[in-house]
């Protein structure tokens, strides 16, 4: 049954702590060219970082599709989470490595998202959004109730049906518009918006969402790189922040 309990557990976001901090950074990188990743680049995988994992004889692998683990001889991949059992409660070390990952990559889209910026600024929320999701507008109906609390939201363009559904397209002509925020909230409220093109982000926030485990919308990531799938009413989500 507890063997049970810790594979469960791979479902949920675990929240950061001191000491699991230390386990995450406890292995140095890899240098270029020591890890073979040309099986896995046939496969593929992008690959961004090779470590060695948290378990002798594995490789922590950090990929344009999340995280992997592999052989050390690059010649067979694992896809699970590592669980450290030496406390008194099991620590997702694997969530941890993926909750920096989160933070270093946001840090690369900052200049693309649409921003809701709170005047008394506590936290900042990224959350993968899409125009068509009925608990995406629930969220941004209560926008000004999420930035009274001090919670600032940054959109991300998540279209969960694909780049080819007409959510995808809303979403380009959200974020090309002159007034970004005037037209998401207008296209979450079905109002028809101006198609325009430009260099939009869609795509690759697309594609960010699904290396950080996106499955449904919203997902809202926390500045610790932890992340949340789904709605969460203000006044809830301001005391998970205050944590």
């Amino acid at each position: 049954m507890k063997y049970l309990a810790v594979l469960g557990l791979s479902f949920f976001a675990i929240a950061c702590s001191p000491e699991q901090t230390t386990i995450a950074e406890s292995k140095a990188p890899v240098a270029n060219g020591a890890f073979d990743t040309s099986h896995m680049q046939r496969m593929g995988f992008v690959v961004e970082s090779a470590r060695p994992a948290h378990i002798d004889g594995l490789m922590e692998v950090i990929t344009d599709q999340g995280l992997v683990y592999a052989s050390e001889d690059g010649r067979h991949i694992v896809s699970g989470r590592i669980f450290d059992i030496t406390g008194s409660e099991p620590n997702n070390v694997s969530e941890m490595v993926l909750e920096a990952m989160r933070v270093k990559d946001l840090a690369q889209v900052e200049d693309t998202v649409i921003e809701y910026t709170a005047t008394n600024e506590k936290h900042v929320i990224h959350v993968f959004t899409d125009t068509s999701c009925g608990y995406c507008r629930q969220l941004h109906e209560r926008i000004d109730e999420y930035l009274a609390l001090g919670i600032t939201v940054r959109y991300l363009a998540w279209p969960r049906n694909g780049m080819q559904s007409s959510a995808a397209t809303s979403l380009k002509n959200a974020w090309c518009a002159d007034d970004q925020q005037a037209a998401l909230s207008a296209a979450k409220n079905d109002a028809p918006l101006v198609s325009k093109q430009c260099d939009d982000p869609v795509a690759e926030h697309y594609a960010l969402g699904h290396k950080f485990g996106v499955r449904g919308t919203p997902a809202i990531v926390f500045e610790s790189g932890r992340m949340l799938p789904g709605y969460v009413p203000p006044e809830r989500l301001a005391a998970e922040l205050d944590k």
